[in-house]
């Protein structure tokens, strides 16, 4: 399956991104462990770029097939790969840690693999993570 969503880079689109990341999950029955970390994801992923990739649009789009969740992020936004910044030390106190940088570790800590390109004028980031399948109900 597969679904795709393109936004204003807005800060009031975040709630029809998250809406649209719902109905996905639920569409595929994504357990709610997976569906909280793919929100998590996604809401991590907008808010950087409203906030700081001068962007006009963003594109999201889902995939899950074979138990694999992929997920393509788009953006005419400045260049920015964020898989190229070092890994924040986080056993460091808060204040010896530099400012920002905490979103990547939380999306590298979340998937399984991670691919950045510049294609034109825009980011392409694509997410990818192995899902589990949802445990039966017992009853």
């Amino acid at each position: 399956m597969r679904a795709s969503i393109t936004l204003c880079s807005d800060g009031a689109e975040l709630s029809q991104l998250g809406a649209f990341a719902e109905a996905f999950a639920r569409s595929c029955g994504l357990p709610d462990e997976e569906r909280a970390r793919l929100l998590i994801i996604l809401e991590e992923l907008f808010t950087n770029v409203v906030a700081h990739g001068n962007a006009q649009s963003v594109t999201a789009t889902l995939g899950l097939s074979r138990g694999r969740l992929t997920i393509d992020f788009v953006d005419d936004g400045q260049p920015f790969d964020p898989l190229t910044h070092s890994p924040l030390n986080l056993d460091a106190a808060g204040e010896e840690r530099p400012i920002g940088g905490l979103g990547i570790a939380i999306l590298r800590a979340l998937v399984d693999k991670a691919r950045y390109r510049r294609q034109g004028c825009r980011n392409h980031l694509r997410l990818a993570r192995r899902i589990a399948p949802a445990a039966k109900d017992p009853r």
